[in-house]
């Protein structure tokens, strides 16, 4: 007896460059309505450099990085200064560099708890 082997179409949502893509329309979602609250500087420093690392789920290292500098750059350009104008002093490039291992690091700890939940989940 011979049985057929159906696959199941896979999701658009899996493929990496449609997560990418809901993942920056996310980040420029949550920064406008952290505009939106009018959070100060410092609240919105901290939100858009969090926000890359968990939003990227599912993503591979160089695309998170990559929300990271987006992130970096919508806060610089919108945020630390005025219609989009990007600046690269020093701090500038400290922040860069926060954003970027910040968003590494808390989706390498998302996936990390991600994956010790489902070895561990008593179903």
């Amino acid at each position: 007896m011979t049985t057929t082997h159906r696959t199941m179409p896979r999701r658009m949502t899996a493929e990496p460059g449609v997560r990418f893509g809901i993942a920056n329309g996310l980040l420029a979602a949550t920064l406008l309505l952290v505009s939106v609250v009018r959070l100060d500087s410092t609240g919105t420093d901290w939100v858009a450099a969090l926000a890359p690392g968990l939003l990227a789920i599912g993503l591979s290292w160089p695309m998170t990085a990559s929300l990271g500098v987006i992130s970096w750059a919508w806060f610089t350009g919108f945020v630390e200064n005025g219609y989009g104008q990007l600046t690269f002093a020093s701090v500038d490039v400290r922040r860069l560099a926060t954003y970027v291992v910040a968003a590494i690091a808390i989706a390498a700890l998302t996936r990390r708890c991600r994956s010790w939940t489902k070895r561990h989940a008593h179903v």
